[in-house]
């Protein structure tokens, strides 16, 4: 595993025998972490690919990195709004498929993927408003303010920490141009809301999603390191549903 943040940590406490190694750009924070949480895994001085799933937990700076591995080994990815560089994307999409390794991207702090996937060729236009407390998004608003409005490229370009459910999400439909993000900074809200609104010639979708932040990073909602936390567990399942 490559970063041992508040996902990081979650996952190295849940996967036991599973995990082999951490990796972080700060090793003596690794290992002051191993210790911490009774790990078994080594703290290694580079990422390496002796394993069958190799997990970025750390930031979008550490995606890159991610091409080369992938020659050897999968990869899940958590800092997704990384791939709104295209020709990263595109790197690392050929190297899997020339491999024959995968590229895992959790749902995250969302839900309804599955029937955005179904209908992305039926969409005319989706949206997503993210509201979150100011202390989520390292601002000290006192009432209800819009603070950005653009695309899901442009999103997680400007919040890297905040929205990386905006490219996940553009992803599965209409991809990062074409889908709309509104974040607010709301003083009134103690959970991170996620609203998903699309619509087309199938219909209309919409929905919302209420999550606890994480105690260790209130930029993160526990449920992003609960989903990677499913896929890690399951990628190898004989029955998939979605």
């Amino acid at each position: 595993m490559i970063g041992i943040g508040a996902i990081g940590s979650f996952l190295a406490k849940n996967l036991g025998k599973e995990l082999i190694w951490i990796y972080d750009a700060d090793k003596k924070h690794a290992q002051q972490k191993v210790k911490e949480l009774k790990l078994k895994c080594e703290v290694v001085d580079e990422p390496r690919t002796d394993v069958d799933l190799v997990v970025e937990a750390a930031s979008q700076s550490a995606v890159p990195s991610l091409v080369k591995i992938l020659e050897k080994t999968s990869i899940m990815i958590m800092s997704v709004g990384a791939l709104g560089d295209d020709a990263l994307l595109e790197r690392l999409m050929s190297t899997a498929k020339k491999h024959g390794t995968k590229i895992y991207i959790p749902s995250g702090a969302i839900g309804g993927l599955d029937a955005i996937k179904s209908v992305r060729d039926h969409l005319d236009d989706i949206t997503l408003e993210t509201i979150k407390n100011p202390s989520s998004l390292g601002r000290t608003d006192t009432k209800r303010t819009i603070i950005f409005e653009g695309s899901a490229r442009k999103a997680v370009e400007v919040f890297p920490q905040n929205v990386n459910v905006a490219m996940t999400l553009s992803l599965c439909g209409l991809g990062p141009d074409k889908t709309r993000v509104v974040i607010i900074s709301d003083p009134s809200v103690h959970r991170n809301r996620h609203i998903i609104k699309a619509r087309g010639d199938m219909g209309e979708f919409e929905f919302t999603v209420k999550n606890v932040p994480s105690p260790d990073n209130p930029k993160t909602s526990a449920l992003a390191a609960l989903s990677a936390l499913r896929v890690i567990k399951e990628r190898d399942a004989v029955l998939r549903i979605g």
